[in-house]
């Protein structure tokens, strides 16, 4: 079985106040000349939209070998009142080069606005144990690995180590919690500090 665990980024949502949203609109090239078409321009801050990964860098090369791999999916969403820790983990399935993810089911909270934007986060306990571990990229279904200022400094802290946030991720209630392969596709383009992805899991 296939499940699609990519997020659909929403014309005009918010995901970062201050941050252009993803705009979608027709456009006619050679206008007025018999060559004229009609296609499609978008437009978006590449962190202000659904499932991408945070390189934190234009200059991050993701070799083909990381973006196909197993994976291994914790359920914390019965954790809403503190960070996640360690202790609330298995960690004697954390392998090298897993992909990770964390369950919060805090997707279902994408139409609300205000709900989605104050969500759980993960602490850098974990953060810090799963560096050493050298595992593949951390995913989770919220805006982000971390909460307020911790969003950014656990972006930049596992963007240094080689290990790259994965945000807004979705379904992951609909996979099992080990033994699946990810394929975690980013979007080619130049000059990008985080990556537009299509993520999915198989098992």
């Amino acid at each position: 079985m296939i499940i699609d665990i990519t997020q659909t980024t929403k014309i005009d949502r918010v995901y970062r106040p201050g941050s252009p949203t993803l705009k979608v609109e027709k456009v006619k090239c050679f206008a007025g000349t018999k060559k004229e078409y009609t296609t499609t321009l978008f437009s978006c801050a590449v962190h202000n939209m659904g499932t991408h990964i945070d390189v934190m860098s234009a200059d991050v090369l993701l070799e083909n070998e990381r973006l196909v791999s197993q994976g291994i999916k914790f359920n914390v969403s019965h954790v809403t009142d503190r960070p996640v820790e360690l202790k609330d983990l298995d960690i004697s399935l954390i392998k090298e080069g897993h992909f990770i993810f964390f369950q919060t089911n805090w997707d279902k909270y994408l139409d609300d606005e205000d709900k989605y934007n104050t969500h759980p986060e993960i602490s850098m306990e974990v953060i810090e144990y799963l560096v050493d571990k050298k595992v593949n990229m951390i995913g989770i279904d919220t805006l982000g690995l971390g909460y307020g200022k911790n969003h950014g400094l656990i972006d930049t802290f596992v963007g240094k180590k080689g290990i790259y946030a994965i945000e807004n991720l979705t379904n992951l209630d609909k996979i099992p919690s080990k033994d699946f392969r990810v394929y975690c596709l980013p979007m080619k383009i130049e000059g990008l500090d985080a990556l537009p992805a299509r993520i999915l899991v198989e098992f």
